[in-house]
């Protein structure tokens, strides 16, 4: 994908996180059930696993960054996991670009560890008092369930797109060949 249209797909994404997050705000009393979307952070993921690792490290950082500075309002923490969470996507790349199964998978973790790193980081340093059950039961189990869905989502329009790009390419190769074998008849 071309990076002008990956930004524009990552902006979108970062608005509906944005519009979900407006209009059914997390419930941090822990009496109801949340759901914390994370559209952006998947298609970030899904976007850069199969480039290098220095190439996920700025671009998810990048993105960190601006999740920081425009939705959170804390800055070096998105940043430092966006940025280690686009690393540890890429690991596996060559298995999750044979088995989509894989790919599901290694996904749904980063998710789990995106919401998972910061409650245990506030655990650690006494700022919430909830215990773990709770807080999957009321934020993650809903979570986790329609990011699922969202994945295999994401995953088929995302190949769709990568085969008519591939599709595309090959019409365009196909119609310099035949450019060159008519100038080439011509002479």
């Amino acid at each position: 994908m071309k990076p002008r249209q990956m930004i524009i797909l990552l902006l979108v994404m970062a608005l509906i996180d944005d519009l979900i997050s407006l209009c059914f705000p997390v419930n941090f009393q822990f009496q109801g059930y949340s759901f914390v979307p994370h559209f952006c952070f998947i298609t970030l993921m899904l976007l850069i696993y199969e480039r290098g690792w220095l190439d996920r490290v700025l671009i998810s950082g990048f993105c960190g960054v601006l999740t920081d500075f425009f939705f959170s309002g804390t800055l070096p923490v998105y940043f430092i996991i966006y940025a280690g969470l686009g690393y540890l996507s890429g690991i596996f790349n060559k298995a999750m670009e044979e088995d989509s199964r894989i790919r599901f998978f290694s996904l749904f973790v980063l998710v789990l560890l995106l919401d998972l790193i910061p409650f245990l980081v506030n655990l650690v340093f006494q700022s919430m008092n909830v215990s773990f059950m709770t807080w999957f039961m009321h934020h993650e189990l809903l979570t986790l369930t329609l990011h699922g869905v969202l994945i295999l989502m994401m995953m088929y329009i995302l190949d769709v797109l990568k085969r008519f790009a591939l599709i595309r390419q090959h019409r365009k190769q196909l119609d310099q060949r035949k450019k060159y074998v008519k100038m080439k008849t011509q002479k």
